[in-house]
């Protein structure tokens, strides 16, 4: 998945300016705090600060690696349920006009739904849309008003159902990671790591006060930045780096080349 340019150019917006309060910061600091208490800290905190950072490093990796898993994992489920749905609808083909215009009614109808509704609902409040759970609900109930006669209806419907159940398990899915972010308390570990790996960069730094100022804001950049990238990935369906709905949109556009065909 692709990080979009206006995202990746509001990250590294956000990068340049936590690394220019950083190097403000660190010119401060060198201009009040004496360049003895700053060399008593920098010889005392060397283990802690090494630790500390590493500490935010792996959990940054490993935080960044899930979520971005998250996401991927989360298009493979849309792609699923979309490509199960058409299924659904190229069973319409087999069935007697009235049950074929009403299957193909209530698919369109929950794809829409989905696209229209229930995707800015799972961007905005992590959550489903009600209108569209009863539309499956729709579907999945319209298959029990169906009895094929004969082997070759009754494998054909069974294979619809089937469909029909992948379709459901994803959407059970798609709403459990719909609301699956990165826990607070990660969140406030992150931050609290990241804030302890910037400050001895900002207090001590090195004698030189040029590269005291180059290593504070190279060091306050990157924290920015990783932070910004965990917050696009945050929650899959929500942020710069989300799931789209082109699966469903592609999946009214065969809806269209299927019903053209007619019966089959």
């Amino acid at each position: 998945m692709r990080i979009p340019l206006f995202i990746a150019t509001i990250g590294l917006l956000i990068a340049a300016t936590v690394a220019a309060l950083a190097g403000l910061a660190a010119y401060v600091a060198s201009r009040v705090i004496p360049a003895q208490t700053r060399q008593d800290y920098r010889d005392s905190s060397g283990v802690v600060t090494g630790i500390v950072g590493t500490l935010f490093a792996v959990s940054i990796g490993l935080v960044v690696v899930a979520a971005w898993n998250q996401v991927n994992t989360a298009t493979e489920t849309s792609a699923t349920e979309a490509s199960n749905l058409t299924d659904v609808y190229w069973y319409s083909r087999t069935l007697p006009a009235p049950q074929r215009a009403a299957l193909q009614s209530l698919a369109a109808g929950y794809t829409t739904t989905v696209i229209r509704e229930e995707w800015p609902l799972m961007a905005g409040q992590h959550r489903l849309s009600q209108n569209a759970w009863r539309a499956s609900e729709q579907l999945r109930a319209f298959f029990q008003t169906l009895q094929p006669d004969g082997g070759g209806p009754s494998a054909r419907y069974g294979q619809a159902m089937s469909r029909m159940q992948a379709v459901l398990d994803a959407r059970r899915s798609r709403a459990q990671m719909a609301d699956t972010g990165v826990p607070p308390l990660l969140w406030v570990a992150l931050a609290g790591c990241g804030l302890v790996a910037l400050l001895p960069a900002i207090l001590c730094g090195s004698p030189n006060r040029k590269v005291h100022l180059t290593m504070a804001a190279a060091v306050g950049g990157m924290v920015g930045l990783v932070l910004f990238l965990v917050y696009q990935l945050d929650f899959p369906f929500s942020g710069g780096i989300s799931v789209s709905p082109a699966a469903f949109e592609q999946a009214l556009d065969r809806f269209d080349s299927i019903r053209a065909l007619g019966a089959g």
